[in-house]
């Protein structure tokens, strides 16, 4: 039973990991597509921009779970031989889950279909995004092992 727990603890944590980087990314990937249009928008509008795109970006929602379940994987495994590397595991893994998902995005398609990520910076933004997920995770399982 214990197991159980443990690993639906787990999941639970990488879906909202995964959430809270959805959630900054598609925020950011919002203003870059936005700003690169050089057209004055209203703060309204630029609200309303962005909160259909956190409403709409579903799809991007399933590739950041799957992206960062193998990325957490491997950092736990890492974490295990490298424990010095422990507190930065995830933060690192979720960044790097990211880079790695928006570069296989662009081997696929030849672009990335996420518009907001095809400059350095909009790429750089959703790198972070990923690492404030892998930060998210990192907290959620101490908070976890603290209460068990």
């Amino acid at each position: 039973m214990r197991i159980v727990l443990k690993t639906l603890g787990w999941i639970a944590a990488l879906l909202v990991a995964a959430l809270g980087t959805y959630v900054v990314g598609v925020i950011a990937n919002a203003q870059f597509v936005i700003g690169a249009h050089d057209v004055p928008v209203s703060f309204g509008d630029r609200l309303n921009m962005t909160a259909f795109d956190v409403s709409n970006m579903w799809l991007y929602y399933a590739v950041i779970v799957i992206a960062l379940l193998l990325g957490f994987g491997i950092a736990a495994v890492v974490k295990r031989f490298l424990p010095g590397l422990a507190r930065v595991a995830y933060p690192i893994a979720g960044a790097a889950a990211l880079g790695v998902v928006l570069g296989l995005m662009y081997l696929q398609f030849q672009t990335i279909p996420i518009s907001g990520a095809r400059s350095a910076l909009g790429f750089t933004a959703q790198v972070v995004a990923g690492g404030i997920g892998g930060w998210i995770f990192a907290n959620l399982l101490g908070r976890a092992k603290a209460a068990a």
